[in-house]
């Protein structure tokens, strides 16, 4: 089934929507709910939805700014619109958002079923069309693995990991998964080859709506790229395989690297695992340490990630603490890395992409200046004012009253 999102401010009409709409019987599921755009963005990691029915006038962030938003980090997620008003201009929002359709309160349980119907195919049409480049992303993977790293080959795959594993931002977690066929107890029924094809579409199904890409290496040998940001359920990856085949071995690389680097760093994994089943035998979660040689690049990737988590959770309270032991660091040689490589400290790559998000807010929503100064991340208004009129010369109002299409109340 298809998962959505209802985002409303009135709780009776999520109720009505969640208890009274046949849901299963149309293909689809209701995994959870929010009370408005903010909150709906907020929810997205933890409920993955394939689709959300959004309220148009919502408070603190309405339906329009949460699809902008929404859509920037997951261009794939189908938003359908619904509005107690015949708004022309809402209409013209959601047309330019591609909108899956606008819909008008009170629902016609008909209509709607009509729409949803036509969304269950759009998702269809698009699950296929993820299916054949997940195939065709793995053939150019175990290629590059083969081969090393030629630049063809390397550019073709990051334009589809680009695409397939948007929270990736360049750099991958690597797992190396191994069928260790000396270990098979005489009890087994499996050979090898079995085994390693059984593994695989376990691999498949568990990693269907991860983004994760696992892909065969070598005759016992099987490796996932994955976006850093699910390398939390590689455990869980590797208990659920092993009741498919207790003897294989799982190796996660401890740091996201570039996609040049792949190669290197399965090589790597490989010679760990040796080592460590030398010792402990076959069956166990590992988890590598990091290569001696490499350093620079190394470095560069860490510094990479540490900005993508910025980028990320720019609205938290982040710490110079939290961000180094996220990358494997000491706060002092994060901060020497950090502005050997960008230019910038932390605190000043922080604060710019909280201004310039802070920005964006003032120029393209309605939200007000304290509920900006929360979403980016300053407890305090008059705080979050004062570095916004230095580094952008202008108070938040005033930053926002010169803004085209937009006059002084």
């Amino acid at each position: 089934m298809y998962k959505i999102m209802l985002v409303d401010d009135e709780h009776i009409e999520i109720e009505t929507l969640k208890r009274f709409v046949p849901w299963e019987e149309m293909g689809f599921e209701v995994a959870g709910t929010a009370k408005n755009g903010r909150e709906a963005l907020s929810r997205m990691e933890e409920l993955s939805p394939d689709i959300v029915i959004t309220d148009v006038r919502m408070p603190i962030m309405d339906g329009i700014q949460f699809a902008k938003a929404a859509k920037k980090r997951w261009p794939r997620l189908i938003i359908i619109f619904m509005s107690g008003y015949d708004d022309f201009a809402y209409v013209k929002s959601a047309l330019m958002l591609e909108a899956s359709g606008y819909l008008l309160k009170p629902l016609d349980i008909d209509e709607l079923q009509e729409r949803m119907l036509k969304v269950r195919q759009k998702c269809a049409e698009e699950e296929r069309s993820r299916l054949s480049s997940r195939a065709l992303a793995s053939q150019y993977a175990k290629q590059l693995l083969q081969e090393g790293p030629p630049d063809a080959v390397e550019n073709e795959l990051k334009e589809m990991l680009d695409e397939l594993l948007p929270g990736a931002t360049g750099v991958y977690s690597v797992m190396l998964v191994t069928i260790d066929a000396g270990y098979k107890p005489a009890s087994d029924s499996y050979e090898p080859a079995q085994a390693k094809a059984k593994v695989l579409q376990g691999m498949q199904r568990l990693m269907a709506d991860a983004q994760a890409l696992p892909f065969e290496w070598q005759e016992d040998r099987l490796v996932v790229l994955a976006a850093p940001g699910e390398v939390h359920l590689a455990e869980q990856w590797h208990a659920k395989l092993a009741v498919v085949c207790p003897w294989i071995t799982t190796c996660l690389y401890p740091h996201p690297v570039p996609l040049s680097q792949v190669y290197e760093t399965c090589l790597h994994l490989q010679q760990f695992r040796g080592r460590h089943m030398a010792k402990h035998g076959s069956g166990q979660y590992i988890e590598a340490t990091p290569a001696p040689s490499g350093g620079a690049d190394r470095h560069a990737a860490m510094v990479h990630q540490v900005k993508s988590l910025i980028d990320l959770e720019f609205g938290s309270a982040l710490t110079i603490d939290y961000l180094a032991e996220y990358a494997y660091l000491s706060p002092n040689h994060l901060r020497m890395l950090f502005k050997e490589y960008t230019g910038y400290t932390v605190l000043e790559y922080m604060t710019k992409v909280r201004i310039d998000r802070a920005a964006e807010l003032l120029r393209d929503t309605d939200m007000k200046i304290h509920e900006i100064a929360t979403f980016v991340g300053y407890e305090s208004a008059s705080h979050f004012g004062a570095v916004f009129h230095k580094r952008r010369g202008l108070t938040p109002n005033q930053y926002r009253n010169r803004q085209p299409g937009h006059s002084a109340p």
